[in-house]
């Protein structure tokens, strides 16, 4: 009897370990699926991360050229404005020095050049009569060169204006 007890015993012992390592083997294997499933889920998340990392990427080359590309052209129409800034200032000169070469006084170039536009002929004896045939001097379109030396300044104001404010 105390060897059967005994066996009985040994028996439900190894049956015990036997059920207990068949749970944790089956625990394990749970975790296993679940570890490898994880593994999947990251490699996945890995490779698209590689995808992403590579477009962001590409565009940051594409904007790079686009932004070279603007700037090369910001660059050269800026020199071209200081070009024609600097050929402006030539004209205006040149309408200056021919001015005071012949003894025409322009005036204000900015402050009365709308009062210059808009003015009226004068009429020495009347309106209905014709004028003598007398040739004009050297001065009889100073309104028109006023005018123009006006324009010249306002544009070449508006082409500085544009360069300092980076267009």
């Amino acid at each position: 009897i105390e060897k059967r007890d005994q066996c009985r015993n040994q028996y439900l012992k190894v049956e015990s370990t036997v059920k207990d390592v068949e749970w944790k083997v089956e625990k394990n294997d749970a975790k296993i699926d679940k570890l490898a499933g994880l593994i999947e889920l990251r490699t996945q998340q890995k490779l698209a991360t590689i995808a992403s990392i590579s477009e962001v990427e590409e565009q940051m080359r594409t904007l790079t050229a686009e932004r070279t590309a603007e700037n090369s052209a910001f660059k050269k129409a800026k020199e071209e404005d200081q070009q024609a800034i600097d050929l402006l200032m030539q004209a205006r000169e040149a309408l200056g020095a021919y001015s005071k070469k012949n003894g025409v006084d322009m005036g204000d170039i900015q402050g009365a050049d709308k009062a210059v536009l808009f003015q009226q002929p004068e009429f020495g004896v009347s309106e209905d009569q014709a004028p003598d045939a007398v040739f004009s001097g050297k001065d009889h379109r100073k309104g028109e060169s006023k005018g123009i030396v006006s324009i010249l300044t306002m544009i070449i104001e508006d082409l500085n204006d544009e360069i300092k404010n980076g267009m």
